[in-house]
């Protein structure tokens, strides 16, 4: 057959199929767009060049754009070839009717590689044609809310361009296979009436059951038993794994198995709504169930990534504060007696300083673990031990002295008790700290902990021990193990000070000088350079966040509507059936009506209570780059599944009127 006809049969069909098509074509495009546009920025000059990253948190930026582009990457081969055996099986009669016709079955694979070629060649073209126009705006987008100066030119990433051609024709590939098998190993009548033919009844897979249980319930468990932001780190890819097999496995098995189960109770599955449910209802799950785990999959994802951007916008100010509670603070050890007044003397004595609202803290923090079975029980890390960060607890001793100086209430204590709070919210009666035992008298207050604790260390339980004196402070670190010339029980000091005026650089440099001069140990964090770096790593995560919340959105929305396209196509043979059955009108609309919702608002549902097991481990793993208040991030959780719940509630109305539409079309045309 010569090139010709076969190009007019291809201009016919996506004249003809033109509901179907042009959606696809626009799915690739959108696709291609999205991954090329991040993989452009993972790997922007712009971002992280060749002397490093150009400004604070590029590198984590780079990192979190890098896995963005691979998750992008597996949701695009998920929707396109999605879409394509959605198309593919719309074709499946006209394609039977050329082989009826007397179209050699060459002739029609050679139409489905010009197809596939023009529809690569359509959707990653006008994808990196947009995307090279659009990165310009994502990175000046980017570099607005890192607090970053515009940059001009136009970006191009040479490897982000040639990685997104072959990815894709990978995945078009793949399609075009599937495409050719489908119709090299069916006969010409069997496509023609593949809409009619009858279906089995499903089985239960209860290989996939028995994984999917199994994977879900162990996912829950690893999230539920994370107690640390350390063993988050670990742990929350081990549970997204895990939960997202369960999901697969709930929705194609387990789900099955329900219905099966319904069916056989003769109470419940012999009355007219639940006869007719249940039964349809196991059909459609053998259909769409992959399409509903992937839609529960990507709700999950938008849900969180809402969650983290509405959380990082509300504690922003906090943490900020957190890591800097003056505008300037300085931690150095004390070297003797003396120094803490050597170094107000410095500060004093920089000319044009003038500070005011000053504040002095003592504290001897050190790394501890619990002891197995024995709550409340804490023992000194030895040479093992030490670099497990598993196991470590980190304890912060100070006096009450010290913690009267910030706390709302003051308190008074004798040499066996404590006050003790815990940055988890674990309580305790008494605790013991190698063999010392201290009765706990109260709870002592962690917002008075600011200037004690070490932001650096919110990734490990922070647990503060107040008690009497500085003697039984010091003789508590006695254990500790610490490099050879390091002595463990002289105090951490932390100076604060708030600055009358402007602070310069030349200030800041002398205050840099005058505690160098005092002792080997220091660190000084002031709250102008703080919230330039906290801004620069806030801002790029946003954007990442936000970023990828809209994809993942959109992701969710394309598959709803080609999974509502089918069910609309495939229905229209049950709408007869059940009419001819003698259920009226009403009743079938009816029928319809409920297992459409049911189908549809099952992975909202599911991602909900995914959401909730997985908040504690999300929180705990965020911990590792800000502070998350539990109370603001829980209260983000239950916002964000809220509105996720309208914008799907929207969704649902406009994909269902569609989906009647061609139920309907389909009722005239039959």
């Amino acid at each position: 057959m010569n090139n010709k006809l076969i190009f007019r049969l291809i201009k016919s069909s996506l004249e003809k199929n033109r509901q179907t098509r042009i959606p696809f074509f626009l799915v690739g495009v959108f696709t291609s767009m999205i991954f090329y546009m991040v993989a452009s920025l993972a790997w922007s000059k712009y971002i992280v060049g060749e002397n490093g990253e150009l400004f604070y948190g590029a590198d984590n930026i780079a990192l979190i754009l890098t896995i963005g582009s691979a998750v992008i990457a597996i949701i695009a081969a998920i929707i396109i070839l999605y879409a394509n055996m959605f198309t593919m099986k719309d074709r499946r009669r006209e394609i039977g009717l050329y082989g009826i016709l007397g179209l050699p079955k060459k002739s029609i694979l050679t139409m489905l590689c010009y197809e596939s070629l023009m529809t690569y060649g359509i959707s990653v073209g006008g994808g990196l044609l947009i995307g090279t126009f659009l990165n310009k705006l994502m990175l000046l987008t980017l570099y607005k809310l890192v607090g970053q100066a515009p940059v001009s030119g136009l970006m191009f990433t040479p490897v982000a361009f040639v990685f997104t051609i072959a990815l894709f024709a990978g995945i078009y590939i793949i399609c075009l296979i599937y495409n050719m098998l489908s119709i090299h190993l069916s006969k010409p009548v069997e496509l023609l009436h593949s809409n009619q033919t009858g279906e089995k009844e499903p089985k239960v897979k209860w290989v996939s059951l028995v994984i999917g249980v199994v994977a879900l319930v162990a996912g829950y468990v690893v999230a539920l038993k994370c107690k640390s932001s350390i063993e988050a780190l670990g742990d929350i890819f081990i549970a997204i794994v895990l939960v997202i097999v369960g999901t697969y496995g709930l929705f194609t098995a387990v789900s099955i198995a329900i219905l099966k189960w319904v069916k056989r109770n003769k109470n419940m599955y012999y009355k007219t709504n639940n006869f007719v449910g249940v039964a349809n209802l196991m059909y459609r799950m053998k259909h769409n169930a992959s399409g509903l785990a992937s839609i529960c999959v990507l709700s999950c994802a938008v849900i969180l990534l809402i969650s983290c951007v509405v959380s990082l916008v509300a504690l922003g100010n906090q943490n900020i504060k957190m890591r800097c509670p003056s505008e300037v603070v300085v931690r150095y050890t004390e070297e003797d007696d003396n120094t803490e007044q050597q170094f107000w003397d410095c500060v004093h004595g920089i000319e044009g300083l003038e500070t005011s609202d000053e504040l002095q803290a003592e504290v001897w923090p050190t790394a501890m673990e619990a002891v197995e079975g024995q709550y409340g029980a804490f023992q000194y890390l030895d040479e093992e031990s030490r670099f497990d960060y598993t196991k470590w607890k980190q304890m912060y001793f100070l006096t009450q002295e010290t913690y009267n100086r910030f706390a709302k209430e003051p308190i008074s204590i004798t040499a066996g008790e404590a006050y003790v709070v815990s940055s988890t919210n674990a309580h305790f009666s008494e605790i013991a700290i190698g063999d010392q035992i201290f009765h706990v008298a109260g709870e002592a207050e962690l917002g008075a902990m600011n200037y004690v604790r070490d932001m650096s260390m919110v990734l490990f339980d922070n647990i503060f021990i107040v008690v009497a004196d500085e003697t039984i402070a010091r003789d508590l670190m006695q254990g500790v193990i610490t490099q050879e010339g390091v002595d463990a029980t002289k105090p951490i000091c932390t100076s604060g000070f708030e600055v009358e005026g402007e602070l310069t650089d030349g200030q800041m440099q002398q205050i840099r000088d005058a505690v160098a001069g005092l002792t080997d140990t220091w660190k000084v964090e002031f709250e102008k350079e703080e919230r330039g770096y906290f801004i620069s790593l806030y801002g790029g995560v946003l954007f990442v966040g936000v970023f990828l919340g809209v994809v993942f959105l959109v992701a969710t929305v394309l598959i709803i509507y080609y999974k509502q396209m089918s069910e609309g196509f495939e229905d229209h043979h049950r709408y007869q059936i059940m009419k001819k059955v003698g259920l009226t009108e009403k009743e079938v609309r009816g029928s319809i009506n409920r297992q459409v919702m049911i189908l549809f608002f099952l992975p909202l549902v599911v991602a909900a209570v995914h959401i909730g097991v997985a908040s504690h481990i999300i929180r705990l793993f965020m911990t590792l780059i800000v502070y998350v208040e539990p109370v603001t991030f829980y209260l983000a959780i239950a916002g964000s599944i809220a509105v996720f719940a309208l914008v799907y509630c929207f969704v649902y109305k406009m994909t269902s009127s569609q989906y009647f539409k061609i139920v309907d079309a389909a009722e005239h045309v039959a």
